[in-house]
């Protein structure tokens, strides 16, 4: 059991052997027979079960930052297979425990099925009820053993209704759900942060537009708590009337990502309302998804969108700090001369950028932190001269491990990522401190390369900038076991 590894970490395996002993130490109502050493308070035994069995991105609103450790793709989040058997496990310790396990549980949803959507609100609807009733019942006072059993349960009630626990929602259904299953679900979490829709089509084309109805319940339920929209995924993507009605009725909202547009109707053009945003920090426009059937109702650039948010620079967009965007619009112009002085952090893809990245990074003077997804043979260009870049991270396209041939990778993945970093050093750029690769994925064979990389550390440390792998760990310091065996043969 991983879980009883994790607690052993925090107090020795001895003591967590002994905790996991429910039926010798606990009673019921979660004190300790036979242990004369002090308890630990209710708010530590929560931090513990969280960090043993809790989802990591409950309260993640701001994109992941791969100069940050641990980094957190959500794309592709690592849930360990052993999760759901430790929460089982250790809501067998005790009643209080049970407690702390499903509200730890309830903090972070995935919902992956319309049945499984129509489970939870039935759970979420019933613990209101159970918490309503248990607040307004009051115990005899003629059957004083009665009375003491009440007392013993309220101490193990939940402090507030399970959905109220809740700060994130992801949906990834594939599949028919109720609509008004979805709805009830938020009515139950009035403190939702985060909302995640990656509902997806067999065939990657989106099928509908999200459906307005949830628009209308968050601005109804969740105006007060929502920080973060995510469509991730293609079956379902907003209009842009949706977007407008969203700027309008959550202003805390902070971090939007959009997949794409479903469609821009002629009235939409006609008589568009400027999108404001006044609280939104980081805006991701995602690649549209590649299809070989295309629908009309899915725009294929981010234009129209780009031009609704240059209408009143003034009160758009007054926050923005973070960019990213793998499809460069061609009113790319028009919308960083507005608002690239804003950013701090700009992330783009190397085959849509080649040759428009310098001018972009000129209206973006105090720009802290580039993010570059490379995947082009074609030398990339970067301006002259960038005053205030301070950090640089190289990221493969690819999300799979790649093995091939070593000629293959080396035309295919080496040759590229050594001309993006011959363009990167001839910037002048003055505040650089720390050039990252992510040697993940398509880089995972990089550390073949040990010569290239000892060449690159050089030059780099010549200009006094930290060149790092992926867990911000000098590559002098990254050891080679072939190398290794090597020196071993040769001294």
């Amino acid at each position: 059991m991983k879980c009883l590894s994790r607690l052993g970490c925090l107090f020795g395996h001895s003591e967590t052997s002994k905790f996991w002993n429910h039926k010798a130490l606990y009673q019921e109502d979660g004190h300790i027979l036979n242990d004369s050493r002090p308890r630990l308070p209710g708010e530590i035994w929560r931090k513990i079960i969280r960090y043993t069995i809790g989802l990591e991105g409950a309260n993640t609103v701001e994109p992941g930052d791969p100069f940050l450790a641990p980094y957190i793709d959500e794309e592709y989040p690592e849930i360990d297979s052993d999760l759901f058997v430790d929460r089982a496990n250790l809501s067998l310790v005790n009643s209080s425990w049970n407690i702390a396990v499903s509200e730890v549980t309830a903090e972070y949803l995935i919902i992956y099925s319309g049945r499984q959507l129509a489970r939870q609100v039935e759970t979420f609807e019933t613990a209101i009820l159970a918490h309503h009733s248990h607040r307004v019942s009051k115990p005899k006072k003629k059957k004083q053993n009665q009375a003491i059993r009440i007392r013993s349960r309220q101490r193990l009630m939940h402090a507030k209704p399970l959905g109220e626990w809740t700060t994130r929602i992801d949906f990834k259904i594939i599949g028919p759900y109720s609509v008004k299953d979805v709805l009830r679900l938020i009515q139950c979490t009035p403190n939702l942060r985060i909302y995640l829709n990656k509902n997806s089509s067999i065939d990657n084309i989106p099928r509908r537009p999200f459906p307005t109805e949830i628009v209308h319940g968050l601005i109804k339920y969740n105006a007060a708590s929502l920080l973060r929209i995510d469509w991730a995924g293609t079956g379902e993507c907003p209009k842009y009337a949706d977007l407008v009605r969203l700027c309008t009725g959550l202003p805390h909202l902070m971090t939007l990502r959009l997949i794409s547009i479903h469609s821009y109707h002629l009235r939409d053009l006609v008589s568009a309302s400027p999108l404001v945003f006044p609280a939104l920090k980081h805006l991701t426009l995602g690649p549209r998804p590649h299809s070989k059937t295309h629908r009309e109702n899915s725009p294929l650039r981010w234009d129209p969108l780009i031009y609704f948010l240059c209408l009143n620079p003034r009160v758009q967009l007054p926050c923005l700090e973070y960019l990213d965007c793998d499809i460069v619009p061609q009113l790319w112009k028009q919308f960083f001369s507005l608002h690239g002085h804003k950013l701090q952090t700009l992330r783009t893809t190397s085959p849509y950028a080649l040759k428009v990245l310098p001018e972009i990074l000129e209206y973006c003077q105090n720009l802290k932190t580039l993010l570059i997804s490379q995947g082009e043979a074609t030398p990339m260009e970067f301006p002259a001269y960038h005053p205030n870049v301070a950090r640089i991270c190289i990221l493969p396209s690819s999300d799979t491990h790649v093995r091939v041939p070593g000629d293959i990778f080396t035309c295919g993945a080496m040759w590229p990522l050594d001309n993006l970093l011959v363009g990167i050093e001839r910037m002048v750029a003055p505040c650089l401190a720390e050039l990252k690769i992510w040697n993940m994925e398509a880089y995972c064979a990089r550390y073949e390369y040990r010569s290239w990389l000892q060449c690159w550390m050089l030059r780099w440390n010549l200009h006094r900038v930290a060149f790092l792998d992926k867990n911000g760990i000098p590559y002098e310091k990254i050891h080679d076991r072939d190398e290794a065996m090597l020196d071993l043969v040769r001294f």
